[in-house]
């Protein structure tokens, strides 16, 4: 359903009123204070704005269906003595202190990432407005920055997804994207995230729970983050990633999350930010319960070529047997075909002496990929997909299937048929794989599969799973 047909449907609750001086107020101020315009814009639609006004108002559309976003006013009071457990953010160390939960995550951002992004920033730069009422405070603050809601390229995009997922939190409960530049001799003094009572209730929208700040280069000297009141600094990095929550586990404001971005000595800094809001008084969570599953890879995939006698056994008896295809049924409908009537996948099923050979020969390789120790779950036959077949993204099954291996056995291909795979920073990859090729990969975690259809006469692969062993790592 397109953003018109929605904004047709709620044509019929918007009336001719126009924003007078005290909505105008309201609007300055809160995008002002970077307050999430999805809130905003539900807030001047249930008040009867019309959609148009509301749209150049904010300069600003949803993406999200606007009868689908929950109106910040309207949510309930949190629940005393309710309480969120600390996400789970692979490759991220934690800071050992009772008073905040802060996090580092070295390499969110490559240095190819870092520099598209700084490459974007610069276009949209201009002189940083605080929220302060000090005229000292404001002629000293010469740091510049930028809306990168406003950019709307696919650097953007994806990164703004990559951040939401990493943390496990809801993207429609977040602000845009700021990207902010500091050149020799700027700072920012000591502040805090999230917002004063005052400020909440003019704001009309969740408070701020996690920050996330991303260094996109390094700085020659100075310019770490510091939060005096635990005593904990972390110096600029390209790529790094500093993850702080503003709020208790009872959804209460911390004020030990104040914090100082120090001065740039010699250089220059850029830095995103994105901060993450409240809903009944609490994060608002979204991960499914396999992304939990830990990491036991930096990365979470790598691809390896399969001994070449072990191969070929594998190619001679798929050839003798290439006539004793099965028709295939899979679980969960993660295999589709357009053509109702075109058999998505069949299967040559392989005899146990195979299975054991290659479970026997991938084992000790993946416990020292992975470092676990691994026990063979299931080896499937040797599956053939047929033209314009797809595999949905999806990640597998918990328990049996916690590191997968796909062989590439044979391929006549009119076109590239990626495996498509997050890794553990959330980045999407497309990975090709020529017969005998390989590809480890952290089953449950990671999405994974093959969106787009089959183009070609047939594709065909073995996939292989482990657990981890009773006797653990």
């Amino acid at each position: 359903m397109t953003q018109d047909l929605h904004r047709q449907d709620l044509e019929k609750f918007l009336t001719k009123k126009k924003l007078n001086d005290h909505w105008k107020k309201w609007v300055r101020t809160n995008i002002k204070a970077g307050c999430d315009k999805n809130g905003m814009f539900k807030i001047m639609v249930d008040e009867g704005f019309e959609y148009d006004l509301i749209k150049d108002a904010l300069n600003f559309e949803p993406i999200i269906p606007v009868d689908q976003i929950i109106n910040p006013l309207k949510r309930p009071k949190v629940k005393k003595n309710e309480k969120t457990s600390p996400p789970f953010i692979p490759n991220a160390k934690r800071l050992d202190h009772v008073e905040v939960e802060l996090y580092i995550l070295d390499d969110f951002l490559n240095k190819t990432e870092c520099e598209a992004l700084i490459a974007n920033i610069e276009t949209a730069l201009k002189p940083s407005i605080l929220m302060t009422n000090d005229e000292s405070e404001q002629s000293n603050n010469k740091r510049k920055s930028c809306d990168m809601g406003l950019i709307g390229n696919d650097n953007v995009r994806d990164l703004d997804r990559r951040i939401s997922s990493i943390l496990g939190l809801s993207a429609a409960h977040s602000d845009s994207l700021q990207g902010q530049y500091y050149t020799e001799g700027q700072e920012c003094k000591d502040q805090t995230d999230f917002l004063k009572e005052n400020e909440l209730k003019e704001s009309g929208t969740g408070q701020r729970s996690y920050s996330f700040l991303i260094y996109l280069n390094d700085v020659e000297d100075g310019g770490e983050i510091s939060f005096p009141k635990i005593n904990r600094s972390i110096l600029p990095k390209m790529g790094r990633a500093v993850i702080w929550n503003n709020l208790h586990k009872d959804g209460t404001v911390n004020d030990h999350c104040i914090y100082h971005e120090g001065l740039v000595k010699k250089g220059s800094k850029t830095v995103i930010k994105k901060y993450f809001r409240t809903q009944n008084g609490l994060p608002v969570f979204k991960r499914l319960e396999k992304e939990n599953v830990p990491n036991y890879t930096k990365i979470g995939f790598e691809k390896d070529t399969l001994p070449k006698p072990l191969f070929k056994k594998i190619v001679n008896f798929y050839r003798e047997n290439f006539k004793h295809q099965v028709k295939e049924t899979v679980a969960e409908r993660f295999i589709k075909n357009e053509e109702p009537n075109v058999t998505k996948s069949s299967l040559i099923q392989l005899p146990d002496s195979i299975q054991k050979e290659i479970q026997n020969c991938l084992k000790p390789v993946l416990e020292i990929w992975s470092g676990l120790k691994l026990d063979p779950t299931f080896v499937y036959g040797i599956r053939v997909y047929h033209n314009g077949t797809a595999l949905k993204v999806h990640r597998d099954r918990n328990g049996t299937h916690i590191i997968g291996v796909i062989i590439n056995v044979d391929q006549e291909l009119n076109e590239a048929w990626p495996l498509r795979i997050e890794d553990n920073y959330y980045r999407q990859h497309d990975i090709l794989l020529k017969p005998g090729e390989v590809v480890y990969y952290e089953a449950v975690r990671l999405a994974h599969g093959r969106p787009i259809p089959f183009n070609g006469e047939l594709f065909a692969n073995i996939f292989c799973h482990f657990k981890i062993s009773e006797t653990g790592k």
